[in-house]
């Protein structure tokens, strides 16, 4: 591999990520993939055509309004678009902002199928659709199929959390890697001076070993993220700081601790709402059905009984 692809997986790792692992495994292998084949020469899926970050369902007098969160999680449009369907949350909160300011939207479902992602502008996210909450217009989170990490983070802010029969969500969590690259590059006669001034500056990077203090200040930062990510489920799910941080090997009273978990098990730890696909949603809503926690704690009964 050569070093302009490892340069290129540093850079990709390195950040701060809230993201299932084995999909960041296969980001990585995409992104080493394209550096070493070069740029297509044509677009991945000639045919296909882009997907519509929102929609509308009109059922009767009530239009429901359908926003999109499909794909891996990314401030902005980036390279990672072509290789692994990344969506900007730029342009989802602006699809998610004309919905909500549309006087003739009944509900909203946020249509979901997302590992996770970048942190960036992911706490932004959580504080706009909290901003759009109305007790005349309920918000639905619908993971269809999966809510991982970063997007399960975006889908507490809605009134409910509805699972697919074949998804998953979970992944509460945050991490970062370094590579360390100095005896490969001694072993290859290379070496690499740092011209820097600031006495922390250069910490972490590849070229020499991760000393404590970098360490430390790298899990604090990542500490900072996971304790916002925490408290946001907390406060959306209604449940201590404590059971969402819970090992899962050590109690019953657990989110995973970093786990996913398919759509009737999240139900019964509390992780989700109800078990439902998205034509059942949409039909519900039309209806007026009820929405928010306490249809979902009957629904959680039903499911411990079963």
């Amino acid at each position: 591999m050569s070093h302009e692809i490892e340069r290129l997986l540093r850079a990709a790792a390195s950040d701060h990520w809230f993201i299932h692992p084995a999909k960041a495994e296969q980001i990585l292998a995409a992104i080493a993939l394209r550096v070493s084949a070069g740029p297509r020469s044509e677009p991945a899926f000639p045919d296909a055509q882009p997907v519509a970050m929102s929609g509308e369902s009109r059922r009767g007098e009530r239009m429901i309004r359908v926003v999109r969160l499909h794909g891996s999680i990314m401030p902005r449009g980036n390279m990672m678009s072509d290789m692994s369907g990344a969506v900007s949350l730029e342009r989802f909160q602006a699809a998610f902002r004309q919905a909500a300011e549309d006087s003739s939207t009944s509900a909203i479902v946020i249509d979901i199928d997302s590992p996770g992602g970048n942190v960036s502008l992911v706490p932004e996210t959580v504080a706009l659709i909290r901003s759009y909450r109305s007790a005349d217009r309920p918000i639905v989170a619908m993971a269809n199929t999966m809510a991982a990490s970063a997007a399960y983070w975006i889908a507490m802010a809605a009134d409910e959390l509805v699972v697919t029969p074949s998804g998953q969500v979970g992944s509460i969590g945050v991490y970062m890697m370094h590579q360390e690259m100095s005896t490969r590059l001694a072993e290859e006669g290379v070496k690499v001076t740092f011209a820097k001034h600031g006495p922390r500056k250069t910490e972490g990077n590849p070229y020499e070993p991760l000393d404590e203090a970098a360490l430390r200040a790298m899990e604090e930062d990542g500490r900072q993220y996971y304790d916002m990510f925490v408290n946001d489920v907390a406060k959306g799910r209604g449940v201590p700081a404590s059971v969402v941080r819970a090992d899962p090997e050590a109690g019953e009273k657990h989110f995973g601790g970093g786990r996913c978990y398919s759509a009737a098990v999240a139900v019964k730890l509390g992780m989700a709402d109800r078990v439902a696909t998205m034509e059942e949603t949409l039909a519900r809503l039309s209806k007026g059905g009820r929405v928010g926690k306490r249809r979902a704690s009957i629904e959680r009964r039903r499911l411990a009984l079963s």
